[in-house]
């Protein structure tokens, strides 16, 4: 299966899906096209991006995956929940993101798939609300360039610059869940 990610860093790295995320999910189209077997159930991957103290207070950045095989050669594909954490033990909680929002967009039309505001005092790890509750391989579009399959996703938020983040930023642990079927 080739694999491509495309990451554009516009104040924070690149968000989600990872490389890990494009592999489960390729791994899953991958079987299911085949006449062996069809993967189904539920496929969690993880990555990570960087929250960096700016002087503004918001932040965005995107992400894509390419996968070779056609998303349709699945009966479809959902997404399960998207969770943030901390990778500094250091930081005691989520609340220096004031908010954060995930968008798949195609054609230039932006679907909001998950967001979360305000994020909860002395919660390491939160769960993002999940919005979009339908089948994901929509989001997937032919790429001719990179002669497969394509998801893009915009990510943006604010940050609170009254809470102390380091000047090097803080990497956050994102974990993904999708049930294929």
């Amino acid at each position: 299966m080739s694999m491509l990610i495309r990451t554009c860093r516009r104040a924070v790295a690149s968000l989600f899906p990872s490389a890990r995320a494009g592999a489960a999910l390729t791994a899953a189209l991958a079987l299911g096209a085949s006449a062996c077997s069809v993967v189904t159930g539920e496929h969690e991957a993880e990555t990570k991006f960087l929250v960096k103290p700016t002087s503004q207070s918001t932040f965005s950045g995107w992400s894509e995956v390419s996968v070779s095989q056609d998303p349709n050669s699945v009966d479809g594909a959902e997404l399960m929940f998207i969770r943030l954490e901390a990778r500094d033990d250091n930081v005691p909680d989520l609340t220096f993101i004031k908010s954060i929002t995930a968008a798949a967009v195609v054609d230039g039309v932006s679907t909001v798939v998950a967001q979360k505001s305000p994020m909860p005092t002395g919660e390491r790890i939160v769960p993002l609300d999940r919005e979009y509750h339908g089948d994901i391989r929509k989001f997937f579009y032919a790429d001719e360039e990179n002669g497969g399959y394509t998801v893009h996703v915009d990510w943006h938020g604010d940050v609170d610059l009254t809470k102390t983040i380091p000047p090097e930023g803080v990497w956050m642990r994102v974990l993904v869940a999708i049930r294929v079927e």
